[in-house]
């Protein structure tokens, strides 16, 4: 009986040790479980940019890193609509017109693009020259004119108070340069005659006068100008539409996290279940602590028995020797 006892103690001894082993083996794999849940998750919430009209496949990133380089998961999204007022904004825009013959050539105004820079969109307005800048000048060619010569004899034609001589095959007209361009009411700074030739016969006009009509060509100096139209842009109102995204940080993108759909989804709450990879850990542990603790109690069993039996063979000899 106290052989018993004795066993029983020891087991009781062995099983407590090994428990407290156990425990401390369960706290250890829960620790360096991968997947860890924090008590608080991060929340990241962007608006996207004002969208003109509402896309059936917008969609947002799945993934958000910050300035930390710390990742955040698409949580959830909405696209809601938002009533933009009539906006004004300054607009600026710069205009090149190449080989002008004179500055009134250039449009008071002109129509300008202009791209709104909440929305993207864009809209054309008339806006009026605020700055202008004569740039190079250069002399080109493509000036040309056509002047009538009278005949009033066979020897020469007239132009104003000169008289040019007469050429069947080319106009004399080098000495009156001056007086063709006063004609047609330009200034000789800007305009310039190299050649003329003849457009057709002699004929007679409504007056009985024989006339001669001449292609005279030159150059004409022309500038670059740079022109600036601006003035404030009207926005008018509208209603557009921006996304909301929710982003979420975890350790692991794997921690309890469902896919995002276009329907608010809701991350899952902690459940008791989160802990499984470490209850199966500790379950594991303590089934071979207790066969380990089975054999031991076996083996320490079986020499309690044998000593025992020892003890009552030895104590027989010594009776069988005393009666003998």
């Amino acid at each position: 009986m106290f052989v018993v006892k004795k066993t029983f103690f020891l087991f009781s001894i062995i099983l407590f040790i090994s428990l407290g082993e156990t425990n401390v083996g369960s706290t250890w794999a829960a620790e360096s479980s991968q997947i860890k849940r924090e008590p608080q998750n991060r929340e990241v919430i962007i608006t996207s940019g004002v969208l003109a009209e509402e896309k059936e496949d917008y969609r947002p990133d799945e993934k958000y890193t910050d300035q930390d380089g710390k990742e955040f998961w698409l949580k959830k999204w909405q696209i809601e609509p938002i009533q933009m007022p009539e906006r004004r904004e300054w607009t600026e825009q710069e205009i090149v017109y190449e080989e002008v013959e004179w500055e009134g050539q250039i449009p008071k105004q002109a129509p300008l693009i202009i791209k709104d820079k909440v929305t993207g969109q864009t809209l054309k307005q008339n806006f009026s020259i605020i700055h202008m800048e004569q740039d190079k000048q250069q002399w080109v060619p493509g000036f040309s004119f056509t002047a009538v010569f009278h005949s009033f004899d066979a020897d020469y034609y007239q132009l104003g108070s000169k008289k040019i001589p007469f050429d069947n095959k080319k106009p004399q007209i080098k000495d009156c340069y001056q007086e063709l361009l006063n004609e047609i009411q330009v200034d000789p700074e800007d305009y310039r005659i190299n050649d003329a030739t003849w457009e057709g016969e002699a004929y007679v006009d409504d007056s009985g006068t024989v006339c001669r009509n001449a292609l005279v060509t030159g150059e004409k100096r022309v500038s670059d100008y740079r022109v600036i139209y601006g003035g404030e842009a009207v926005i008018p109102s509208f209603q557009g539409f921006q996304c909301v995204s929710v982003y979420q940080g975890f350790d692991s993108v794997t921690d309890g996290w469902d896919q995002a759909g276009e329907h608010l989804v809701e991350s899952e709450k902690n459940t008791g279940s989160d802990n499984k990879g470490s209850w199966v850990i500790f379950r594991r542990s303590v089934v071979v602590t207790f066969s380990i603790l089975l054999v031991i109690g076996a083996i320490v069993f079986s020499t309690s028995v044998m000593q025992r039996n020892k003890r009552k063979k030895r104590s027989k000899e010594i009776e069988d020797e005393e009666i003998f």
